[in-house]
């Protein structure tokens, strides 16, 4: 992360702190903070898996979603 986005997160903390910026805000300030998601394929995401040796519902529990979502990957 760049030297002025941290600083920019920082002063964003301090007026958060302060009471003069709200949590949606200082959560959009957060956010900044969080890496690229990974986009996957679904071969890519069957082969994680199978490699993981787990059936597609427990691997959807993994993931914290349905089972029928990870079979529509």
């Amino acid at each position: 992360m760049s030297k002025i986005l941290d600083a920019v997160i920082e002063i964003a903390h301090d007026l958060h702190e302060a009471g003069v910026m709200n949590d949606v805000t200082m959560c959009e300030f957060d956010a900044l903070k969080l890496p690229p998601v990974k986009q996957y394929s679904a071969g890519q995401i069957k082969r994680i898996r199978q490699k993981n040796k787990v059936s597609q519902p427990v691997f959807a529990a993994y993931l914290n979603t349905s089972a029928s979502t990870i079979r529509q990957w």
